[in-house]
Order: C-alpha cells, then sequence, then structure tokens
C-alpha cells in the first residue's frame, strides 16, 4: 500500500533535483519545498500516527491517568473546539522559553509575576477566533509561501539552506512538535498577520490629529500654589466618646478587617522531584547533537552594566537637556571613581537592571536595539560611554567581550544535564499530583503526601489577600487558594511549577467592636474634622481671590506661603512639590486667562490646595517638526494596536468560551482531612 506513493513522490523528488530550477523557483527555496514534502508524506507513517494519537489521549493533560481509560476533559473550548492541556502547556513552554532567550538571566524574575498556563490559554483562544475569522473572510496562506516562510528561518537551515534533519531536531527539541503540527500553526500565524495587517491599514492618522495629540502631551504648564495642611487643624480637636462612637456608627465599612486565609500547601518543585534524575551519556549526546546550533553555538558577545535615563518619544528638547545632562553627571562621577552598582541602584530608570546594579548580562548584536550594539561592541573593556537610544541616554560601562564560540560537549554538559533534569522533574511533578489529588481526597494528609516524595509540607500564618505577597510565593496560589471552602483541596498550576493546596481555615470579614479600636476611631475622627477643616479654610480664601493679583497677598494675610512649580509638562498627572494630581493638570487647561487661579479647591492626602496657572506653553513649531517622524510611527502603532485589541474582543465578546478554571487551578471535589 505505501510502495505505490513513496516511489511517486522519489521520482518526483529525484526530478525536481535534477532540475533545481523548475517552477521558477530558487534551488534552496526548492529543497525546501521537497523536504517539507518528504515530511508530510512518509517520515511518520500511518501506523506511527496511530500509535501516538493514542498515546496523547493516554497521556494527556496530568501525564498517566488513574485509569487506562481516563476521560480527557478540554480546558476549553472556542465555538465548540475544544482546547486540550498538552496545547496549553506547550505553548507556556514556548512563552517560557522566548523570555529565556531574551531576557537571559534576567528571565526568572519575570517569569514569576505572570502565569504562563493563563497567558498561553489566552494566546490559543485569541488565534483560534482570528484566524476563524480570517478564514470567514477568505483569507488563506499557499503551500508555496508557506514552504517558502519555513525554509527562510535561519533555524532550520545549515549553511545558509533549509535541512530536513536540522528541522526535524528543532521541532522536536525546542518545540515538542511534530512537523505538521508546526506547519499548521506557522500557515495560523501568517494568515493571522494578514488579517492584522487589514485591521491596520484601516486606522488612518492624520497630521493635524497626531499634532492635536502631541500638543496635549507637551504642553508645559506653571504653576503657583497655596497649601493649606490638615495637620494645621490636628492638635485643637478633642472629639467627646459620644462624637466618637456617632462617627463608627457612621463610618463602619472604614473598620472592616477583611477575610483571612490560612493554608497548607506542596511545592511539586521539579529540580527537588528529579534530584536524582542522572542523564545517560547516549540522552546528553543526542540532545548535544540535536541542539548545537539552535542552543550551544553563540554568536560574539557583550557583557555590561547601563544606567538608564529615561526620554519620553514625546520629550520637548528642553526635557531631553535635562536628560542629557543628568548622564553626563553621572558618567562624571564614575570617572571619579564612584560605584556602578550603587549610581545604578539610585539613579537607573531600567527596572529590569536596576536591582542588579545595571548588570545586562552577556548579549549578542540581534538581542539589542542597533544604536545601544553598535556602540557597546565597538567599546574595550572596562570603558565609560554615554549612548542615545530611542530610550534615552545610557550611561554604559563595557565588563567584557567574548568572542563567537561554540560550546564543547563538556562546557554543554553541565546545562544539558540541567534541562534534561527539569524536564524530567516537570514530568514527575505532573505525575505525582495526579496522584496526590486522589490520595489527598480519599483522606490522606498532605505532611504524608509530602514525606512519601521527599517534599515538605508549608503552614501558613492567617493572611489577608493584601498581605499574602509577604506571605505566598506565587500569586496564583493564593488567586485559587482564596477560592476554596474550608477543608477543600485543589491543585494549582503556578507561575513555574505546580502546588497541593488546601484550605485550612478561614476567618471571615467583619467589623470589630468599638471597644477593641477606640483609640483608632479617635484618630479617624480626628483627621476627618481636620481634613474638612482645612478646605473649609481654602474654600474661604479662594472665595476672597477676586484676580490673580490677590493671590500673593491673601496668602501673606494667613500666614501661608506660595510655592511655585517651575515649568513641567502637563501630560505626567504629576504636580512638582504636591506630587500625582491629574485633576489638577486637567483643570489647568479650563482657565479661560492665564495668568489664572482654577476655581475649585483640590485635596491630596488631606490637604488643601489653591491653584494659579501662571503660565501655558504649546509646543513650538520647531519641536513638533523635530519629532514629528517618530511621534507619528509611535502613535500610529498605539492606535493600530489598540483597534487590534478591540477586534480581538469583538471576536471573544461574539464567540462561546467556555474555560474550565479547575484545571487551570485543577479544584477537586471537597476533602474535610
Amino acid at each position: 500500500m505505501l510502495s505505490r506513493p513513496l516511489a511517486k513522490l522519489t521520482d518526483d523528488r529525484q526530478t525536481k533535483q535534477a532540475n533545481p530550477n523548475c517552477e521558477g523557483k530558487s534551488s534552496s527555496s526548492m529543497i525546501g519545498s521537497v523536504m517539507l514534502d518528504l515530511m508530510r508524506r512518509y517520515a511518520y507513517s500511518w501506523t506511527t500516527r496511530v500509535i501516538l494519537g493514542l498515546i496523547t489521549v493516554i497521556f494527556i493533560f496530568w501525564g498517566v491517568g488513574t485509569g487506562f481509560f481516563s476521560t480527557v476533559h478540554p480546558i476549553a473550548t472556542v465555538d465548540g473546539h475544544r482546547i486540550l492541556a498538552d496545547q496549553v502547556d506547550r505553548e507556556a513552554d514556548r512563552i517560557k522559553q522566548t523570555l529565556e532567550n531574551i531576557y537571559g538571566a534576567n528571565a526568572a524574575a519575570l517569569l514569576k509575576s505572570i502565569n504562563l498556563r493563563e497567558e498561553a490559554l489566552d494566546r490559543i483562544i485569541e488565534n483560534r477566533l482570528v484566524n476563524e475569522e480570517a478564514r470567514r473572510l477568505g483569507l488563506r496562506i499557499s503551500t508555496a509561501e508557506l514552504r517558502e516562510k519555513i525554509a527562510s528561518l535561519p533555524a532550520f537551515q545549515v549553511d545558509g539552506h533549509f535541512d530536513f534533519r536540522q528541522y526535524q531536531a528543532v521541532l522536536r527539541n525546542s518545540f515538542n512538535m511534530f512537523p505538521n503540527e508546526y506547519e499548521a500553526e506557522m500557515r495560523a500565524e501568517m494568515t493571522q498577520n494578514l488579517l492584522r495587517n487589514m485591521v491596520s491599514e484601516a486606522v488612518p492618522v492624520s497630521d493635524s490629529e497626531a499634532r492635536h495629540v502631541f500638543d496635549l502631551r507637551n504642553e508645559r504648564i506653571s504653576l503657583a500654589y497655596i497649601e493649606v495642611p490638615y495637620q494645621n487643624y490636628v492638635a485643637g480637636i478633642s472629639p467627646t466618646e459620644n462624637q466618637v462612637e456617632r462617627y463608627y456608627q457612621e463610618h463602619q465599612e472604614a473598620f472592616r478587617e477583611p477575610e483571612r486565609f490560612k493554608i497548607d500547601y506542596i511545592h511539586y518543585d521539579p529540580m527537588v522531584l528529579a534530584a536524582n534524575f542522572k542523564p545517560t551519556d547516549k540522552q546528553i549526546e543526542q540532545f548535544y547533537q540535536d541542539n548545537l546550533k539552535s542552543r550551544f553555538t553563540h554568536p560574539e558577545e557583550a557583557r555590561a552594566s547601563h544606567i538608564l535615563i529615561r526620554v519620553s518619544p514625546t520629550a520637548n528638547p528642553e526635557q531631553r537637556e535635562q536628560a542629557r545632562k543628568k548622564a553626563e553627571e553621572i558618567l562624571q562621577k564614575l570617572k571619579k571613581g564612584a560605584d556602578f552598582a550603587k549610581l545604578a541602584k539610585e539613579y537607573s530608570q531600567d527596572p529590569g537592571s536596576r536591582d542588579q546594579g545595571g548588570d545586562l548580562g552577556f548579549f549578542s548584536r540581534e538581542q539589542m536595539i542597533k544604536p545601544f550594539a553598535d556602540q557597546v561592541f565597538a567599546m574595550k573593556p572596562g570603558q565609560l560611554r554615554i549612548i542615545k537610544t530611542t530610550f534615552g541616554y545610557h550611561v554604559v560601562r563595557l565588563e567584557a567581550l567574548r568572542p563567537a564560540r561554540v560550546d564543547t560537549m563538556a562546557e554543554a554538559k553541565p546545562r544539558i544535564i540541567a534541562i534534561l533534569r527539569e524536564a524530567e522533574g516537570r514530568r514527575l511533578a505532573r505525575e505525582a499530583l495526579d496522584q496526590d489529588i486522589s490520595s489527598a481526597l480519599s483522606g490522606e494528609s498532605l505532611a504524608a503526601i509530602a514525606r512519601k516524595r521527599g517534599l515538605s509540607v508549608v503552614e501558613t500564618p492567617f493572611f489577608s489577600q493584601a498581605e499574602a505577597p509577604g506571605v505566598v510565593p506565587d500569586p496564583k496560589l493564593v488567586q485559587e487558594a482564596v477560592k476554596l471552602d474550608k477543608g477543600q483541596v485543589r491543585a494549582v498550576m503556578g507561575a513555574s511549577a505546580p502546588y497541593l493546596v488546601k484550605l485550612v481555615d478561614l476567618k471571615p470579614s467583619y467589623i470589630p467592636p468599638l471597644k477593641d479600636i477606640q483609640e483608632r476611631a479617635r484618630q479617624a475622627l480626628i483627621r476627618s474634622i481636620a481634613e474638612g477643616k482645612a478646605r473649609a479654610q481654602a474654600e474661604k480664601l479662594l472665595s476672597q481671590i477676586k484676580e490673580p493679583a490677590d493671590f500673593d497677598r491673601i496668602a501673606q494675610q494667613n500666614g501661608l506661603t506660595v510655592r511655585k512649580t517651575g515649568t513641567f509638562s502637563r501630560s505626567g498627572g504629576t504636580v512638582p512639590g504636591i506630587g500625582s494630581l491629574p485633576d489638577v493638570a486637567d483643570a489647568a487647561a479650563t482657565v479661560p486667562e492665564v495668568p489664572g487661579v482654577i476655581g475649585r479647591v483640590m485635596q491630596r492626602n488631606g490637604n488643601a490646595y489653591i491653584v494659579e496657572v501662571l503660565s501655558r506653553t504649546l509646543p513650538a513649531e520647531r519641536e513638533w517638526t523635530s519629532a514629528k517622524k517618530d511621534f507619528m510611527q509611535e502613535y500610529a502603532a498605539r492606535r493600530q494596536a489598540e483597534a487590534w485589541m478591540r477586534f480581538v474582543d469583538a471576536l471573544k465578546a461574539k464567540a462561546a468560551i467556555t474555560i474550565d478554571t479547575n484545571q487551570l487551578g485543577v479544584q477537586a471535589p471537597s476533602s474535610t482531612s
């Protein structure tokens, strides 16, 4: 049965190889096409696919189930289309690997802040809806376009040409996919890009619209203000017990104690579970050969530290010059021997490297934007330099240069062992959790379960959701634990590993009796009265200011100080000397004449403010001309991204989407063990 199509394919291959320019295609493109055809038609036989299909059904979601014919439930459905847990896990692994490739050693901190599984499921749902809409609109990617795209990807090439074995190895080791799966996903991605471009092209951005937004963002104002502090009135307020009790009765919700939880949990740390796992030399060698180009071949790399003084794309020349001068001041301090790490922690506006003393680790040219990379790779170790990019001004010190290289087997071996050990640990974690959730529901204690795994149970004190970050390491664990009933057990897929969690006890939210919080209620009443007095006084003074000339006189008569902000950008919403107060910045735009007083009292942190607008200046024509190109691109990109998000949200709103949150957090029936 297989011989005839195989013979035909062989003949086709021989014909095309004999005439590599047939159908007008290049040699490398043709090789790519042939190889993809070979893979699709006989690299995986029908028998093999049937067996693999059965294995997938058996092993899906948690690994080997509790029964051979265990039912596989979808983790979500989209208009009746099933999304299975292995799809979600694979997409989560892909996101993780992408972040690790981009951020290197800094990826671990980022990964702690996101839930990979939820992010992966959301991506799959969106991709499904978008591609279904593209199909409805008649958008499609031809097989020739797909072949050309895949054959052009460097990861699948050897010596600049598509290589079938390399293609198989990369898909197997880096994507955990079969070629037909990868090609389906690549076709879907290319189709999605077609639709995204259609949506983007339907978002016109005129020069006048962009200029109006630019002016709003970059209008500069200067203010004078009179502050009436509430603290000025605190000392003279002595409420009676009856007043305190009345305040307590009228504001009971302000004194409510939040719901608090006490949980026990087991962390299925893959590296702990696989601590004794030792891959064979053959496994290590195979992994090394399969990933030699993608993981163990390195381009020239630099290690640098930087201090970023950020500059907004819409910053005016004055703001850019201030940033440049700040960078120059820091550079001079470093040249005089100041500690780079200390200055980075103090001044750098790059949250990704600031806490590491500005250390960016090793990176290749391709991992950084071109202006930064070009200058860094031209420096000598120990050299200092200011580099200007679209992000702002970087004060850079080159730490080291590392030439292009290929890791030897000896060099790669520790990393390979760690990768294989982590993969084995994840498998063991899924397998253990599948068994342990059943044991917990059957009455076995978490302590006994943990003991047999060589793990430990973490017992928390009572905590509220606001207090959780200091008690529980994973936000996802908190999100799922607080949904449980007392004694209930749930398996939770955390950001980096799964957990088995039990809600041990729960203290409901309550309002404490007045006798327990007498002083707290008294202080709250005093502050409330003081804030009211400060506002009343400010309103009284404001009523006496009939024209700008009265502003200083009224302040002086009442023993108050007039403070001036200097010129600042209105769009930020932060007022120098006061702090974040967007209402002031917005109200400043409505004052009909400048100088002029804002016609209402502003309040922040209990203090009351009377504000005068001293000046209001739109960006000059030269500023718009200088910034126009970059701003138009940035503004258009933002408008297009917003349009795409609205488009996808509309697809979601129309779709029938169901998500089994019990599988995202694998909830099981209640157990009171």
